[in-house]
């Protein structure tokens, strides 16, 4: 990169900053430094939800699933569009009524402290695990970018520490300000580098999806491209995409995501109301399929251009990231494009788009895990009855301490991360998905026992939980080809598990007369 484009990137850097320091105004009480006092739009923090989700994940690992497939990924779009609403119409208004700062408050009210509890736990350890999987897709960046000045952890400590400096100075209300503006140059960056590519292959849009449909390339990897095929009617259950597993596995898994996890679910609740709510998750919505289609258009652009030595160029992107597996050179093949075909400004650009993919993702989820800790943790069971200023004090210790523990998980990923098989999908994006569907869904389950019917106890939901969370997890290891079902299943099975046992308990009496 040039010095233009380190001009971009400090300019990026810099607005973050101010951002942060103008939300950290006014930052007296818990509510504020969580909930921004009730008082965000609802267009932001819809915003805010679709930045989080949309990772530097997204942004390399979409592309991937493209350039080494075809588009069947964006079934798992159809499902999680339909969840939203979902988690919009039934799981909202609850979470609003009860009044909670985070999600399993709600299941202290209705169950007790032992169902909070567990959920506390198991989302602190499913969300630890999915956000340093984003770290790590966020660092690859870096390392691309920097990789003869730092080194790869080093570049997971830079992009933590950005992260939590801001996160600690301005609370959600920074998070979400932040993330409106990292959304923007995101997707602007995606937009830019699609257009870029479009012109190097001499396409317009038009021009492109004839191409693609046609299969004007050789084959790669064995893999005949002779048209788009963006829907897989197979009902084999070992197939992770394909319709009916986009439709109702990843339904079930976004209703788990979006509604029992608290990194997604905090946005919707500082609006002013649950209708408010309600509107972010609806906005989230109807961004959520353009988004995928930008992304998977980049890998169609990039296949499109490099055709069947594809390959040999991931291979070279491997080692020139200093991968010793060759089958990882495909996560760095739109970085190294960008790096070495785009103009100077719009280099710096991209790689901006890819830092602000991975700070809207890592502020979201410290800011989440460290309300969990006070709220779930340390205000009931360790200091009680302390004053405002206090808790304030220890939220910002517990971001600058889950900051430190999801840069210690990144590096784990970093040195122990496998590349897929084709039923499984690709690269990091697959893995990053897949870590969730151990923990939510069976909380998931939980959760609408909770909602819908006037069923379930404390302590048997401590045995759904463990019933459906130690399923997927017996299912996960399995050895290689004996699975009976590929990880899209894992939301629903789990979900309906932890519902079957949950909902076998009575209620206890006197919540029944209530």
């Amino acid at each position: 990169m040039g010095a233009l484009d380190y001009t971009v990137l400090v300019g990026y850097l810099l607005t973050v900053a101010a951002i942060g320091f103008w939300a950290s105004r006014r930052q007296h009480t818990t509510e504020d430094y969580f909930l921004g006092s009730h008082a965000i739009p609802w267009w932001a923090a819809g915003l805010s939800i679709i930045a989080t989700e949309t990772s530097a994940l997204t942004f390399l690992g979409a592309p991937t699933q493209s350039m080494r497939g075809d588009w069947t990924y964006i079934q798992l779009a159809f499902g999680s569009i339909l969840a939203r609403f979902v988690v919009a119409g039934v799981l909202i208004g609850a979470y609003y009524r009860a009044r909670v700062f985070t999600v399993y408050g709600y299941l202290e009210q209705r169950f007790g402290v032992w169902s909070r509890g567990l959920a506390s736990f198991l989302f602190f350890v499913g969300r630890s695990l999915g956000s340093g999987v984003r770290l790590y897709g966020a660092a690859i960046a870096l390392s691309v970018v920097l990789h003869d000045q730092v080194s790869f952890p080093g570049a997971i400590a830079m992009i933590a520490t950005v992260a939590v400096l801001y996160t600690i100075a301005g609370g959600i209300r920074s998070v979400i300000w932040t993330d409106v503006v990292q959304g923007v140059l995101l997707v602007g960056g995606g937009l830019v580098a699609l257009l870029y590519l479009l012109g190097d292959l001499n396409l317009g849009i038009a021009g492109f999806f004839d191409h693609v449909a046609a299969g004007h390339t050789p084959a790669i990897d064995g893999v005949v491209h002779s048209k788009l095929r963006m829907f897989n009617l197979s009902l084999d259950p070992s197939q992770a995409y394909t319709l009916i597993g986009g439709i109702v596995g990843a339904s079930f898994l976004t209703m788990a995501t979006h509604g029992t996890d608290q990194d997604m679910i905090q946005r919707a609740l500082t609006c002013r109301d649950a209708q408010g709510g309600k509107k972010s998750m609806w906005l989230s919505a109807a961004l959520n399929l353009p988004i995928v289609i930008l992304f998977l258009m980049i890998g169609s652009a990039l296949w499109l251009k490099y055709g069947a030595e594809l390959p040999m160029r991931a291979a070279a992107d491997a080692k020139l990231a200093g991968e010793s597996d060759p089958n990882r050179g495909y996560d760095y093949v739109f970085l190294f494009y960008v790096l070495e075909n785009l103009p100077a400004g719009l280099k710096g650009l991209i790689v901006a788009a890819v830092f602000a993919a991975a700070m809207s993702s890592l502020d979201s989820a410290i800011a989440a895990l460290s309300s969990t800790a006070v709220k779930c943790v340390w205000q009931p069971y360790v200091a009680k009855y302390r004053d405002e200023a206090y808790y304030l004090r220890v939220s910002r210790r517990f971001a600058i301490g889950f900051g430190i523990l999801l840069a210690a998980i990144a590096v784990y990923v970093w040195q122990s991360k496998g590349s897929g098989g084709q039923k499984e999908g690709f690269g990091v994006l697959m893995l990053g998905l897949k870590v969730l569907t151990w923990i939510f869904p069976p909380l998931l389950g939980v959760f609408f026992v909770g909602v819908f019917t006037r069923r379930g106890s404390d302590l048997g939901n401590v045995l759904a939980i463990a019933v459906g969370v130690g399923l997927l997890l017996w299912v996960e290891f399995l050895p290689a080809g004996s699975k009976p079902w590929a990880w899209v299943w894992n939301s629903m099975i789990g979900c309906l598990v932890s519902f079957a046992v949950s909902v076998a308990f009575a209620a206890p009496r006197k919540e029944v007369a209530a």
